[in-house]
């Protein structure tokens, strides 16, 4: 873990992330190579989060976790909650300052030796959650700051279809800059299944503070959660 505790240093210290309440994100998100764009808003709390993406041609799709339920929202497929490995994940990924509190959802990691991203060296470590498949972290060798994740089967990008089962995802980070004490990529690339989603941030915040109803859940995600604890028939 030695490797990640440098990043954290390296990153702001392990202060910095501890006084950083919540964050708020916005910007724009581009579907790469298709000519679609459309703004992004993240807000996260401690583990709780809410993503909106609004594109056009395929309409707004969300994604949240109010504490309890974790869960995705958009025009094509309707509410779905997601459970087991997956919710886990998502959890995880949603987490601001997921290294800052590693150990709380990772029982090891592990280097791997070194290995480049987009050209330049970096460190390649092994994270096994507490629940999944093991995922990398790549580290720039130089700035210690993370440059790429590679879970086996992370987060579904909201704009892909979710009934396919497990879908490998790569997650690249750029662009750092300090924000309120902490280095932040500003833009995060999404690759899966043969697409690439870009989210270029223009705005980040550590210290706005959010309204409690933030992360409640939406009404189709609440009528979800109702039907599951009715008894079967």
């Amino acid at each position: 873990g030695s490797l990640l505790d440098r990043s954290i240093e390296r990153s702001g210290g392990a202060a910095a992330y501890a006084k950083a309440k919540s964050v708020v994100m916005t910007g724009t998100v581009e579907i790469v190579g298709h000519n679609i764009t459309g703004p992004v808003s993240i807000y996260q709390q401690g583990e709780k989060s809410y993503t909106v993406i609004d594109l056009p041609g395929i309409g707004k799709a969300e994604e949240g976790f109010d504490g309890q339920v974790a869960w995705e929202a958009n025009a094509l497929q309707g509410a779905r909650i997601k459970d087991g490995a997956e919710k886990a994940a998502f959890v995880r990924m949603s987490r601001a300052n997921l290294l800052g509190s590693w150990r709380t959802y990772y029982k090891t990691a592990r280097t791997l030796g070194a290995e480049d991203v987009e050209g330049k060296p970096a460190w390649k470590v092994e994270l096994t959650p507490n629940d999944g498949p093991p995922e990398i972290f790549y580290f720039d060798r130089d700035t210690s700051l993370l440059v790429r994740m590679s879970p086996m089967a992370v987060r579904m990008s909201q704009t892909m279809t979710t009934a396919m089962g497990d879908i490998a995802f790569d997650a690249f980070m750029s662009d750092y800059r300090l924000t309120d004490g902490i280095q932040t990529p500003f833009l995060l690339t999404e690759k899966v299944m043969g697409q690439t989603l870009a989210m270029h941030f223009d705005k980040i915040s550590y210290t706005t503070a959010l309204p409690d109803d933030r992360f409640d859940l939406p009404a189709p995600v609440k009528a979800l959660v109702e039907k599951k604890k009715q008894p079967a028939q």
